[in-house]
């Protein structure tokens, strides 16, 4: 069959779907990929950490996850903080998200210390069973993706935000680094790929807090060292990004990847654009909270025909902005899955009320600015399942010892109604964000220790 050759006429599997769209080849229907993570482990009945914790926990989710949702393909796990753990940094466990990393390990230990992770290290074994029972259990009719923490958020993993003054004043060190990462990355890749996936996700969402000038220095090379180490590898890869990736995201369609993976701060039209121009892939971009945690079956079906609306076509691939939030109500994400799927009667039959009870959430405070002193806000998803919003909140508790009763700060969350609200009146349009006094001082890029101290100082 040509590349022009439509499909649309026999019936496909979910898994030449997926390949065909990361191939830009037209598909019978749109594919539908939900990045089931932690999420599967609320259909269980189980927190995040028991059911990051067991192989059987892992497979019972994904194929419950593949009975309810009609997907063309799931990952195995959402947890791009297993390397890191393998790798000697602390994590902390949540009940409802993946756990976060609490300590970095070169405070500790010398780059040249550390030792890759083997198939036995951390929870390697739990997870590559499940891979491996998950590829016999749905392999031949979905795209079993297998995830990997991207070099340069490993990097931030292991040696937290004292990187960014790095890439400034020692970027000799930095580069070392990220051969370190990517190697652990590829050796992740062909492990699993050994276990029979089909796809290799590298997520890196850090990549979109860094400037393109950065970009281009310390991930340019080693993604695309990465990306075409899996092509060898005989599969397809695909990199998942989140937070406002505008800035640099025709750099990433240029790291030799099959396809990106985005979520609703980049602009699905745009997007677009620029994957077709470069000939690759392109996901995206379901609201995570606004409405697939929040909104009603209607909402959610109306939300996709809207994407699919825009972007639809060869290569693109119908997905959520990034791992399903543990909440999120299951009849919402069924409704997408039979909506794409054509399972439904009428468009009718989606029920236009959430049947979960909304968690409004105290409302947040004003609080005064006061001269002499700042007040700093962090807006994000959620600082303990969001690297990005991770290391913003890292990089005010870096410096806030350093002013006393001069600064107060918080986080600001999205996951409630009050905080959608709060977030509105402020003016944020990305996460995260960073205001000092009010006025947002870093828009989806983490101050280096300096740049936070001078803007700061600035204000006081």
């Amino acid at each position: 069959m040509s590349d022009k050759d439509c499909c649309c006429n026999t019936s496909m599997s979910g898994k030449e779907r997926v390949l065909r769209a990361l191939s830009c080849l037209e598909t019978d229907r749109t594919p539908w990929v939900p990045y089931a993570g932690v999420q599967t482990a609320n259909l269980l009945g189980l927190d995040a950490e028991t059911y990051l914790k067991s192989a059987d926990n892992i497979v019972a989710g994904i194929t419950k996850a593949a009975e309810l949702y009609n997907p063309d393909g799931l990952p195995v796990i959402f947890d791009i903080q297993m390397e890191a753990e393998a790798l000697g940094c602390n994590v902390k466990w949540a009940k409802k998200n993946p756990p976060s990393v609490s300590s970095h390990i070169l405070d500790e230990v010398a780059l040249e210390d550390l030792k890759k992770p083997t198939e036995n290290d951390g929870r390697y074994p739990i997870v590559l069973e499940a891979a491996e029972r998950i590829v016999k259990e749905i392999g031949d009719e979905l795209a079993v993706y297998g995830l990997i923490c991207g070099p340069f958020t490993l990097a931030l993993h292991l040696q937290g935000t004292k990187i960014f003054a790095d890439m400034n004043r020692a970027q000799e060190k930095v580069h070392a680094l990220m051969n370190f990462t990517t190697a652990v990355g590829k050796d992740l890749a062909k492990m699993y790929v050994e276990r029979g996936v089909d796809v290799i996700a590298v997520v890196d969402p850090m990549v979109s807090q860094i400037s393109p000038r950065h970009f281009k220095k310390f991930v340019t090379p080693f993604m695309t060292d990465i990306n075409e180490y899996i092509k060898e590898l005989g599969v397809k890869v695909v990199t998942f990004v989140c937070g406002d990736v505008t800035k640099n995201f025709e750099l990433l369609c240029q790291t030799h990847t099959h396809g990106i993976a985005f979520d609703e701060n980049v602009d699905l039209a745009y997007a677009r654009d620029i994957a077709r121009k470069n000939k690759i892939s392109y996901g995206g971009n379901l609201p995570l909270t606004s409405v697939m945690l929040f909104g009603s079956q209607m909402d959610n079906v109306l939300e996709a025909q809207k994407q699919i609306e825009i972007a639809g076509g060869p290569g693109y691939i119908l997905a959520p902005g990034c791992d399903i939030a543990f909440d999120t109500p299951i009849e919402n994400i069924v409704a997408i899955g039979n909506f794409v799927s054509g399972n439904f009667a009428s468009i009718d039959a989606f029920t236009t009320e959430s049947s979960v009870e909304v968690d409004e959430g105290e409302e947040l405070e004003e609080v005064e600015i006061v001269p002499g002193k700042a007040f700093i806000e962090i807006v994000t998803l959620d600082s303990e399942g969001c690297p990005p919003c991770q290391y913003m909140v890292e990089a005010v508790k870096a410096v806030e010892n350093d002013y006393g009763d001069k600064l107060s700060w918080r986080e600001t969350l999205i996951k409630t109604k009050a905080g959608i609200r709060r977030v509105s009146e402020l003016g944020v349009k990305n996460l995260p964000a960073m205001l000092i006094n009010n006025e947002v001082v870093f828009d989806n890029i983490i101050p280096s220790e300096d740049e936070l101290r001078e803007a700061i100082n600035k204000r006081l």
